[in-house]
């Protein structure tokens, strides 16, 4: 499948992913605001990963509602002879929809490592505030490992998440059991 009819395919898709994580990111601002005002010590390192963990457990469970039945529809449309069945576009899906968060990982951790010049700083300060809002549900590892490529779970994980979902939902198969119908 070519780009473009897969953009066409899938655009809306890509979308709702998007505001998946746009929505999670509110919802992790919430969940770890305190980190940010308090003093940060061993416990609240800890907990503080405890709660990223807890945000990308919720994260996959959102997102694998939504990709968990695009690929039970994909099967179904190969099934009935109106497509091919690529076990991997979910994972393309959540690459695409990943972008943004790549890019915006890139110029914070390249102005990471070069905010002691003078031409970075800004570049730095701003980045690391749009990272903090887009990218919240890191914010507990990020603390905790003191490093700037802790962000980069929050762009390599849903993407992973959007892959094995849509796997699954090929497969018919549901790590969370499966709804029984009412006969």
């Amino acid at each position: 499948m070519k780009f473009k009819e897969f953009w066409k395919t899938y655009s809306r898709e890509i979308a709702k992913l998007l505001t998946t994580h746009f929505a999670l990111a509110i919802f992790s601002i919430l969940c770890s605001s305190i980190f940010l005002v308090v003093e940060y010590t061993q416990t609240m390192k800890l907990v503080g990963v405890v709660i990223s963990l807890f945000v990308f457990a919720f994260y996959y469970y959102l997102v694998r509602s939504q990709m968990w039945n695009l690929g039970a529809k994909d099967k179904l449309k190969r099934e009935g002879g109106r497509g091919k069945l690529n076990s991997l576009t979910g994972l393309y899906l959540g690459l695409i929809a990943s972008i943004p968060s790549f890019l915006l990982n890139i110029v914070y951790i390249v102005s990471h490592t070069y905010h002691s010049y003078a031409g970075f700083q800004d570049v730095y300060a701003v980045s690391y505030c749009i990272e903090l809002i887009w990218d919240a549900h890191a914010i507990g590892l990020r603390l905790a490992t003191e490093s700037p490529y802790a962000f980069l779970t929050a762009s390599i994980l849903p993407a992973l998440f959007a892959g094995l979902a849509y796997y699954l939902g090929t497969k018919e198969f549901s790590l969370f059991g499966s709804k029984k119908t009412k006969e």
